[in-house]
């Protein structure tokens, strides 16, 4: 039957569609941590997923075009056939374009995100204070500017995602390789648990925040802090951020006096704004 060349040419084009497409998705995997390369993997193919309708319909064709039995297209003249071709892939590409050119707008708009106006008080003043804490121990400052911060030097602009930039520096004896980024020093292993689970958009100073509150959540230090037990908050997210007390990390952690005394004079702040 005529249908069975093209049919088997659709799906040969199809795998060969997904194979090319999983293997440029894949390309940045190689530059996140371990532990994270095997989500990456996992998402990149994934999104390959999606382009097999392409491989299918040029399969497909292909297969139309050069079958052996021409009893089938013995009716169309080779012009027919080169119109019928261009149309369709046409329409997918209308159709992708769009999809990408929609997605390009949405990603330009989140990179350009103002930090300077976002404002963090959309929480208590106890956890605001908290969490102004945690910005200042990781980067060196509670401001605007730490949720731009990568790990050792420099920072990023492009909000759309984590920036996945692996850098290393000696800390202490001992050269330390890591992806954290951010205000709160977010792994890429971070990042690709939490963004689907929180659903989150991008890694604007907002998403940055909710990934925090989720792992305060996580070691149950969330009444904690509202109940204004703040030496025992900050052990139980020690193991979280190295920049606090109550971990073996050995980089160079604040102490529970600094900490205490930064988020006291902060929770005034905060309290204040309140009023």
């Amino acid at each position: 039957m005529q249908i069975v060349p093209i049919f088997i040419s659709g799906v040969v084009g199809a795998a060969c569609s997904v194979a090319f497409s999983f293997g440029v998705a894949s390309l940045p995997c190689g530059l996140v941590s371990k532990g994270a390369d095997s989500v990456c993997q996992v998402r990149s193919f994934g999104k390959a997923v999606d382009s097999w309708k392409f491989g299918f319909v040029v399969g497909g064709l292909v297969g139309l075009i050069f079958s052996p039995r021409h009893q089938f297209i013995s009716r169309f003249q080779p012009i027919h056939l080169s119109t019928a071709s261009l149309i369709t892939l046409g329409i997918y590409f209308s159709i992708s374009q769009g999809n990408s050119v929609s997605s390009l707008s949405s990603n330009s708009l989140r990179s350009r995100v103002n930090t300077s106006s976002y404002s963090p008080h959309l929480y208590s003043p106890r956890l605001s204070a908290f969490l102004a804490t945690i910005r200042w121990a990781e980067t060196g400052t509670s401001e605007s500017e730490s949720y731009r911060k990568l790990v050792f030097n420099g920072t990023f602009n492009d909000f759309s995602t984590h920036p996945l930039k692996k850098q290393c520096a000696p800390i202490n004896g001992k050269n330390v390789c890591s992806t954290a980024a951010g205000a709160y020093q977010m792994l890429d292993i971070s990042w690709y648990d939490l963004q689907p689970k929180l659903n989150l958009k991008d890694f604007s100073p907002a998403s940055q925040d909710k990934m925090a509150i989720e792992y305060i959540r996580r070691n149950n230090a969330l009444s904690d802090i509202e109940a204004g037990r703040f030496d025992t908050a900050v052990c139980k997210v020690g193991r979280i951020w190295a920049s606090f007390p109550c971990n073996n990390y050995n980089q160079n952690a604040k102490s529970i006096a600094q900490l205490r005394t930064y988020y006291q004079q902060h929770l005034q702040k905060f309290e204040i704004s309140r009023k």
